[in-house]
């Protein structure tokens, strides 16, 4: 394991998401073979901020984002989750 002032780095883990980008709705796919749970979508376009949240998400589920009217050149989305059964909150970020 790496370390950096003796704490060890977290460990890199494949994102479980799919994104098939159909603009403005692009979609979110669970491509992993496990449920997410507490999983959402945190949506930032300049200084708006919105979430959607999703909860469990089953493996081959599919959600769709409107980004209707919001400024595409400034937004990232931000998808959180954690793994079932695990306390640890994952984050995964993509731009259209």
């Amino acid at each position: 394991m790496i370390t950096t002032n003796s704490r060890p780095l977290p460990s890199a883990r494949a994102t479980p998401w799919a994104v098939h980008p159909d603009p403005p709705h692009p979609v979110v796919v669970n491509a992993s073979d496990e449920p997410l749970e507490y999983a959402r979508a945190i949506i930032r376009a300049g200084d708006v901020v919105t979430t959607e949240r999703w909860g469990l998400v089953l493996p081959g589920d599919e959600n769709d984002l409107c980004l209707c009217g919001l400024d595409t050149a400034d937004l990232c989305v931000t998808i959180s989750w954690r793994r079932a059964g695990v306390d640890e909150e994952l984050l995964w970020q993509f731009v259209t």
